[in-house]
This record gives structure tokens, sequence and C-alpha cells, in this order.
């Protein structure tokens, strides 16, 4: 099999639920290099999502196509980014140093820090996509398929930035190796160039806001927990998704 191609199902096995794992050859190095590829995913989940809007906004109200949208985007992933939204905002917010923000993070219960950034994260989304949506469809379509598609970039971008630390960090190193510079640049590059293409001067902004978002993002978790672990990664992913429709929304 090419390498090219396992590389991109292992990104595909390990960000979404697609039952891909039989045809794609499991490894340490599979991992490491699949991380090139999150902005891919992000794509494909990205384009389902737009699918879904657009087949749902020809019969349905608006409200309720977007809904079916990020249902689908949320089914998709098996809701993989949300769940690090939730369990970074309870570590974040709820321990008083960083061993024990890092030991409420792995905990797989809900805390009210996690329902609030839940209920935050997915609203802010609901109510950008209705004020897109009502600029047009092939607008709304095309602020989901990239929003998804940066949104995984910042997250690659973030590996970049911090080392990975926690309970799990030893477990996780495979997947946070850094990445030599091509495979950074060729993961990076394709959704700044597609912003640029789809909005034109536009796609500045929108790049330069998710830039500004992966390096406060990266102080902050290294001032809270000296570093970062997947649970910040998927809370990078949800707040650059909101950040790049957010700014869609004004300058576009």
């Amino acid at each position: 099999m090419p390498l090219v191609w396992n590389h991109f199902l292992t990104a595909i096995m390990l960000l979404t639920r697609l039952p891909v794992g039989r045809w794609c050859t499991y490894s340490a190095d599979a991992i490491a290099a699949s991380v090139a590829y999150f902005p891919a995913v992000g794509a494909v989940v990205g384009a389902a999502g737009a699918l879904v809007l657009g087949a749902a906004a020809a019969t349905l109200p608006p409200k309720v196509a977007i809904l079916l949208s990020m249902a689908a985007t949320v089914l998709l992933t098996g809701a993989y980014h949300e769940d690090g939204l939730a369990d970074a905002a309870d570590g974040i917010f709820g321990g008083q140093n960083p061993a024990r923000r890092l030991e409420i993070m792995k905990d797989s219960r809900l805390g009210s820090f996690g329902a609030l950034a839940l209920w935050f994260g997915l609203t802010a989304k609901f109510v950008l996509l209705e004020s897109i949506l009502s600029r047009g469809l092939p607008f709304a379509m095309l602020a989901i398929f990239l929003a998804h598609a940066l949104a995984r970039a910042s997250a690659v971008a973030l590996l970049h930035l911090q080392p990975h630390v926690g309970l799990d960090a030893s477990r996780s190193q495979p997947f946070c190796r850094p990445l030599p510079r091509t495979q950074l640049l060729s993961a990076l590059l394709p959704p700044a160039l597609l912003a640029l293409f789809f909005f034109s001067t536009a796609g500045v902004p929108i790049i330069s806001a998710n830039a500004l978002l992966v390096f406060l993002a990266a102080a902050f978790f290294q001032r809270r927990i000296g570093g970062i672990t997947g649970d910040c990664l998927g809370a990078t992913v949800q707040f650059s998704e909101i950040t790049t429709l957010l700014v869609l929304l004004t300058k576009v």
C-alpha cells in the first residue's frame, strides 16, 4: 500500500468513526506521519457537514438543516473534539495546580465547566451558522468545509509548538513526534490556500485569526499545565471552527 494512502487512512481512523482500519497498516510511524493529514480529514468532515446542510436546507427550515449538519459532523467524529473541549475545560478550570488539572482531564466524567463549555461551543456554532446561512446556502456550505479543514490545521500547528504532557504522555509519544518542515507545510498550506481561493482577501483575516488563536492557546496551555494533551487539541479544534465562522461573518 502506498505510504501516503496508508497515512491518510490512519488519520481517518484516528479522528473519525469511519471503519477504515482493515485497509491501513497501523504502526507508530504511521501514527506520527498521519498528523500531516489531519487537515485533509477535517476537509472530509467539513464536506460531509456541508452536503448534509445543502440537502436538508432544500426541504427543511434553516434551523433544522443546521442542526442536522452539526449532528452529522459530530456523529462522523464520534464527538471526539467536543469531548476534548469538555475535558479540557473541566481540568483547566477545575484544578488548582498542573498535576491536578491533568488528573481531572483524564477523568471521563463530565463536570460543570465541561458542560458549560460544550453548551457555549455548540450554541456559538449554531448561532454563527444561522447568520451565515442567511447570506446564502453556497456561502454556508463553503464556510463549514473551510472551518473544519482549518480547525485541524490549527491542531497540527499547536502540536508543533508545545510538548505533550500528562498521564498518557508515553503512550502518545508516536502521535506527538515533531513533523518535518516539509510535512508541516503540506499540512498547513492547503487549508490556507483554500481560504484565499474561496474568500479572496477575506482569507487573510481568517488565516491570521486562526494563527493568533494557536499562539494564544499554546501560551495558555503552557502556563496552565506545562504543555498540551489530546484534550487541548480537541478544544483548539472547537475554538478554531468558531473563529473561522466568526471572521467569515464579519469580514465577508
